[in-house]
């Protein structure tokens, strides 16, 4: 089996994930000029549901297959891969059979009673089948993963992404266009626009389900016609020196890694979770304490649909948004895992120290100035993106200023945690993601209700929260990997100053441009000019050299 380097398979799989949130983009992006704040309040609250099932059922297996299988191919145990896929298969396919129906049961209930927003069920119900492929095709990716083949996983992501961009678009836009053949179900929870913006989600959303479907198919038809690159003579050999585990054997280890993380995916989407229990009821109390505040920034929405309509705008927009960065960057530790699982199954600390600090250092390169760049140019991001929602770009401007800056933190958190999950760690996330959901509840809790903050608050409550995140999972991976403490801020000290330049510089021209020029072209010019700042600044100071791209390379 030829197995591809950290950086090579960090490439595959960050182009694949491009390819992907660019479909994701181009999928969300129009999709929000389509159905609005209160449409995507529907959307993103059916959403968030989805992704607390998820990540329950779903996120810990690629992360626990890519391990078990990194770990049993470095020690040559071919035989028993196999047997890893396929009690993988069969045992997580039916806990995905299992929390599709409780997602199904629950929708209803959930939505009418918890959410408040009975209108999102139809798009709950929808979604909820994307639980069990996804299952499925998490046990395929993390067995290719584990192999440091990343062909597979990237394939799929794109077929996903493209499969949602086509179906959903083409859903939601069937609605809307005869909403009269559509609307029956949730005409039951909703009359007039808000039953067609229901349908209208629920279509929408359905994409998902069936991009999901389309990636498990992919990488069924893939494994049965390339295979998995281990020959007979090499499980024949494997066989005479290593027994295979048995199915419990293996099913209990899969566990040991898959839950930890599973709890701490689950911990880290309380955060969305916690936005779609706290916002809107939080809105409401901040709506009727000052309700000449919020006639001004309303845009003509009624005071009844006014939460739904603010805390659609905040998910679907800016925190849209806030996530394309760390969507990227999230395949750094992706590529890094089955690397640092082997070498501490080597104990090969060099190895593992020098993996390591090349995933952190090309995680912070990307999103620094990212993270400057979407803070100070969020107005013009969100009016090039939506141009035909004047008033969702105007609330969300001041949030995404906010999550811009939080784009950072939340980069390197999720790079820390895969270190962390391979380093035999997955505890640490889990103690980490909870003092940080803490903080996210108490923050809008607190900040949202304030009339002048509203949504905000909930933007203010996210930067605090992945910030009392990032710190100490850093020391963490210092400590367990060894890492030089002294050179790693080094390196993330002269990125910051790198990134500050590059962040005053693009507003800067934004500032000096704005007068004769608007919407896209400003966007790109300002963009470009904190770009070459950045380079330039990063060249003279010897973060970016030819050595250290060869360093990442090989």
């Amino acid at each position: 089996m030829k197995k591809q380097s950290f950086f090579f398979a960090s490439m595959i799989l960050i182009l694949s994930a491009f390819a992907a949130k660019l479909a994701g983009a181009v999928f969300r992006i129009p999709l929000a000029n389509m159905l609005g704040g209160t449409g995507m309040g529907y959307f993103s609250g059916a959403y968030g549901i989805f992704m607390t099932v998820y990540a329950v059922s779903v996120t810990g297996l690629p992360a626990a297959v890519a391990k078990a299988v990194a770990e049993n191919s470095a020690l040559e145990r071919y035989a028993n891969l196999r047997k890893i896929r396929s009690s993988a298969l069969l045992f997580f396919s039916l806990c995905g059979l299992a929390f599709t129906a409780v997602m199904l049961l629950l929708a209803y209930p959930f939505c009418i009673f918890v959410n408040k927003s009975p209108e999102t069920a139809p798009a709950v119900i929808a979604i909820a089948p994307s639980v069990f492929f996804g299952c499925v095709t998490s046990v395929y990716r993390g067995y290719y993963e584990g192999m440091r083949n990343m062909f597979p996983t990237a394939i799929s992501q794109i077929v996903e992404g493209l499969t949602k961009l086509c179906a959903g678009l083409t859903l939601c836009l069937m609605v809307l266009k005869e909403p009269e053949r559509f609307t029956g179900l949730t005409s039951l929870f909703g009359q007039g626009e808000t039953a067609v913006l229901s349908a209208a989600a629920a279509a929408a959303i359905s994409g998902v389900t069936i991009s999901t479907a389309a990636g498990t198919l992919f990488l069924i038809a893939r494994d049965r016609i390339a295979g998995d690159g281990i020959t007979e003579a090499q499980i024949r050999s494997s066989d005479g020196r290593n027994r295979t585990d048995s199915r419990r054997e293996i099913i209990l280890d899969l566990l040991k890694t898959a839950v930890p993380i599973a709890i701490g995916a689950l911990v880290t989407n309380l955060t969305s979770l916690i936005d779609l229990v706290t916002i809107t009821r939080s809105l409401g109390r901040a709506v009727s304490r000052s309700p000449e505040y919020f006639e001004r920034i309303s845009g003509g929405v009624s005071y009844a649909e006014l939460p739904n309509f603010l805390f659609g705008c905040f998910t679907g927009l800016a925190v849209t948004i806030f996530n394309l960065v760390p969507s990227f960057t999230n395949m750094f530790g992706k590529g890094i895992l089955p690397a640092i699982a082997e070498a501490f199954a080597a104990k090969d600390g060099e190895r593992v120290r020098s993996c390591s600090e090349k995933a952190i250092f090309v995680t912070a390169l990307v999103s620094f100035p990212s993270a400057a760049g979407i803070s100070v140019l969020s107005g013009e991001i969100l009016k090039a993106l939506f141009p035909t929602k004047p008033a969702e770009t105007f609330v969300c401007t001041p949030s995404l200023t906010i999550l811009g800056i939080g784009v950072a933190f939340l980069c390197l958190s999720s790079t820390f945690f895969a270190i962390l999950q391979a380093a035999g760690r997955p505890d640490l996330p889990v103690r980490l993601m909870l003092a940080g959901v803490a903080v996210k509840l108490a923050g809008n809790i607190l900040l949202v209700p304030v009339p002048e903050l509203n949504i905000s608050g909930a933007a203010i409550s996210t930067l605090l929260c992945y910030g009392v995140i990032c710190i100490p999972a850093a020391a963490e991976v210092i400590r367990l990997t060894g890492s030089d403490k002294r050179n790693i801020l080094t390196i993330l000290y002269k990125i910051a100053f790198c990134s500050a330049l590059c962040g005053g510089s693009a507003l800067l021209a934004k500032d000096l441009l704005s007068q004769q020029f608007d919407g896209i072209f400003l966007l790109f010019v300002s963009i470009l000019c904190g770009g070459i700042f950045y380079i330039i600044s990063a060249s003279l100071l010897g973060i970016i050299t030819k050595n250290t791209i060869n360093s990442l390379i090989s």
